[in-house]
């Protein structure tokens, strides 16, 4: 080699060399990156970059299904339909009750059995008029035209 060639050597290194050395290096890496222990192994920089419309939140709407409200009437005559009523309420039913066919005494007993019904079961009793009561079970909220007004 002349001296001109091993100037030209010295300030420009042959590139292909370089480039075969980074190939084998490359394939080497590449060979131990893929499988390790019979498991295939797979890089941060190998993933697919996820697109901005995926990076979102994804939103789920869940709309609350209001259970049906079954409201049964009834009109007493004496102390032994109260277990229909009962019933009724431990079956997440409303139930207005009218106390107008029944006298003092046994209408002071029916009342009182129904409330500590509809109190055991978490309930709620609204006078309605004077001789009519609802009684509903827990999770109904009653609001009366009066309260309503009021908040307004």
């Amino acid at each position: 080699m002349n001296m001109l060639e091993k100037l030209k050597n010295l300030l420009m290194p042959e590139i292909i060399e370089e480039e075969e050395i980074e190939e084998q290096e490359d394939v080497a890496m590449e060979e131990t990156r893929q499988v390790v222990n019979g498991t295939p192994l797979v890089s941060p920089f190998d993933r697919p970059k996820p697109a901005m419309a995926s990076a979102r939140p994804q939103l789920s709407v869940r709309a609350n299904q209001v259970e049906e409200l079954a409201v049964d009437i009834y009109v007493p005559t004496a102390f032994a339909q109260v277990a229909g009523i009962a019933d009724d309420l431990i079956a997440k039913k409303a139930a207005i009750v009218n106390y107008e066919r029944v006298e003092g005494n046994e209408q002071r007993r029916i009342c009182d059995f129904i409330n500590g019904v509809c109190y055991i079961l978490d309930g709620e009793a609204r006078r309605i008029s004077d001789g009519m009561v609802l009684y509903v079970p827990t999770g109904v909220n009653v609001v009366s035209a009066r309260t309503a007004a009021a908040k307004k």
